[in-house]
């Protein structure tokens, strides 16, 4: 018999600003709902509200909260480097601190009280009954406080002997030894591990001595997500990512080259959509507002919403696809829209060329280096033109299949964990 008042700590810190990582809990938190109405599922304070009212979410602190009160604008090289010494330090004294205080409260059965954010993240790893590390690729040196933050709860939560799993998750690169050590120290002792990058995680895991018989590749966990409402494709109409990204060299010759591109498009009577996937608005917003304020492009608008169901929705319309936002390429995958992922750096190669893999067009994953607006406007207007949608209809179904399967099996384990 299947508990009914289990306690699960889902990890996934982005969903505040993030719609990605937004989708990636709604659709984890969805199915999880439809199987057990009664568990107490624990997610992040910055969780949008209408999220945890609709699924009955509890908002509590994270590590991550904890460290950030204390970061800084910093300017400068000597600045950011003073900044990030300054929180290795920091978050090392707070972890063990954390830990020696978790350990002996489970010792001798006491919960800490308290309204700040420390007891509220002790408490949480003590109550739950699994931590569960919703997918994403955020467990990466790109982000060293994020990234450590989290993976220094799940170690604490193995020394309290609480099981660990991850979903859909996406690894690397990394560039510390210490990093390093706390991904093998959580993985080694995960109870399951699914990884979205067609395989390059394994070899990850196992160059660092990991034992990877319980690890697979499986899907993303937005991958399933449905859409909130239904529209019909729409003739010559292309959807749009777009963000200057510290992980993206060289923006400004890249998003020229965009320009150009739309600018023949356009001509060509294109109606074009640009797609926000960031709440942050001089991420993306400030360039779509500059855009759609000198009328170069006549049919261009933005398409922006706080649920993420509603960008999987209308991404339907779009005849073909272009950007660098990962989930962006996930929605139109899923909607049978061909598109074309941009990736610089090995952080966007690895998780655009594998998800492009798993849909079998490894061949849509572009190097940005190596682009050209022709070359740009000749591809799109191709795939557009070309009969692939049954075809990524099916794989789709395919991947949707696999992405059920390992959730009956991640449910059955976490009943019993």
């Amino acid at each position: 018999m299947q508990s009914t008042n289990r306690t699960l700590l889902l990890l996934n810190t982005g969903a505040g600003e993030n719609l990605g990582d937004r989708a990636m809990l709604i659709n984890t938190v969805r199915l999880l709902r439809e199987r057990h109405p009664d568990w107490t599922l624990l997610v992040s304070s910055r969780t949008p509200a209408f999220i945890a009212e609709e699924y009955r979410l509890t908002p509590v602190s994270f590590m991550i909260d904890c460290l950030s009160r204390w970061a800084g604008r910093h300017h400068g090289a000597s600045a950011h480097k003073w900044t990030s010494q300054f929180h290795a330090t920091l978050g090392t004294i707070e972890f063990l601190l954390l830990a020696l205080v978790a350990i002996t409260c489970r010792a001798i059965s006491y919960r800490p009280a308290g309204r700040f954010m420390e007891a509220e993240f002790l408490r949480s790893l003590l109550d739950t009954d699994a931590v569960y590390f919703v997918g994403g690729g955020y467990l990466t040196d790109q982000g060293k406080l994020e990234c450590r933050a989290l993976l220094t709860t799940g170690l604490l939560a193995t020394w309290l002997r609480k099981p660990v799993v991850l979903s859909g998750q996406g690894l690397g690169p990394y560039s510390t030894p210490l990093t390093r050590w706390l991904l093998r120290r959580v993985a080694t002792r995960a109870a399951m591990i699914g990884l979205r990058d067609a395989g390059k995680g394994q070899a990850l895991l196992a160059s660092l001595g990991v034992p990877v018989t319980h690890v697979e590749t499986v899907c993303d966990d937005a991958l399933t997500l449905p859409a909130r409402h239904t529209v019909e494709a729409e003739p010559k109409t292309i959807g749009i990512h777009w963000r200057v990204s510290p992980h993206q060299a060289d923006t400004a010759r890249v998003q020229q080259t965009l320009e150009e591109t739309l600018d023949k498009l356009a001509r060509n009577g294109w109606t074009i959509l640009l797609f926000q996937f960031h709440e942050r608005e001089k991420y993306e917003a400030d360039i779509y507002t500059r855009w759609l304020a000198s009328g170069r492009w006549p049919k261009a608008r933005v398409i922006r919403d706080l649920d993420p169901r509603a960008l999987r929705a209308e991404v339907a319309r779009c005849t073909v696809g272009l950007g660098m936002a990962y989930h962006f390429s996930v929605f139109a995958l899923s909607a049978a829209v061909p598109v074309l992922g941009l990736w610089h750096k090995p952080y966007y190669r690895d998780k655009i060329a594998g998800l492009m893999a798993a849909f079998e067009h490894p061949e849509w994953a572009l190097d940005d280096r190596d682009i050209s607006s022709e070359q740009l406007y000749a591809v799109l207007t191709q795939i557009a033109s070309s009969d692939c949608r049954e075809t990524l209809h099916a794989r789709g179904r395919a991947l949707a299949a696999t992405h059920q399967d390992w959730q009956n099996r991640l449910n059955a384990r976490l009943s019993v964990l």
